[in-house]
């Protein structure tokens, strides 16, 4: 048994019991992809009773602020407790869910790790690259920087830099992150309806996340898509 399969049995083992302890409920399943400089765990089947409530209403924008805020109020102590399952120095955790298929994402940040995480040859890096900066530019702006990793074989993350206007940094600067977040969210999501994301990655895409580090001006996108 190697190493990162023991500390993904562990991390999956934490993670039940910190939905429990948190959110009073389990996720049907949850998957773990460790690839340093990132370790994300992948929710499915989670959805409280009364959250189902506030869904069926079309009223999503209150479940996702009051998890965004029980993650933040936690994220030390949910750092501190991943940081067991590995050696490399954890430094932020990110998270976002699509309450409509009960799925959520932990993205945890890592210091270092591999520096290479190539697309597969098959799939045309410069269309991905086109589509990912249309649609940045359609709700902000050019970012700096775009980097692919290709996590795993159903898990691409997209990092930008550099992405966010003048009027956003005010409201930052305001207090406003959460506003800001909920805003930004269904605009990110227009990728999938868009642009023909599924053609270049010859592979139909299951789910999509998207969290912001908006201190570092910096956003990870990330497609689960379907095996191959």
């Amino acid at each position: 048994m190697n190493v990162n399969h023991i500390n993904d049995m562990k991390i999956r083992h934490y993670t039940e019991k910190f939905l429990v302890d948190h959110f009073g409920e389990k996720a049907n399943q949850i998957r773990v992809t460790y690839a340093p400089p990132f370790l994300l765990i992948h929710l499915n089947g989670f959805l409280l009773p009364t959250e189902r409530i506030f869904v069926e209403k079309g009223q999503l924008e209150k479940v996702i602020e009051t998890r965004d805020i029980l993650i933040q109020s936690v994220k030390p102590t949910l750092l501190e407790e991943i940081q067991q399952f590995t050696d490399i120095k954890l430094l932020d955790l990110y998270a976002d869910w699509n309450l409509h298929q009960q799925t959520g994402l932990l993205i945890v940040k890592m210091e270092k790790g591999e520096s290479d995480y190539p697309l597969p040859q098959s799939l045309n890096q410069e269309a991905l690259y086109e589509i990912v900066l249309m649609n940045s530019m359609r709700s902000q702006r050019k970012p700096d920087e775009i980097n692919f990793y290709w996590l795993s074989d159903q898990v691409l993350l997209v990092e930008r830099i550099g992405i966010l206007v003048d009027i956003e940094k005010q409201l930052l600067k305001n207090g406003l992150n959460e506003e800001l977040r909920l805003a930004k969210l269904p605009m990110e999501r227009r990728i999938l309806t868009l642009f023909n994301l599924e053609g270049h990655l010859n592979r139909q895409i299951e789910d999509l996340f998207v969290d912001w580090d908006f201190p570092q001006d910096r956003s990870y996108m990330v497609f689960i898509l379907t095996e191959e």
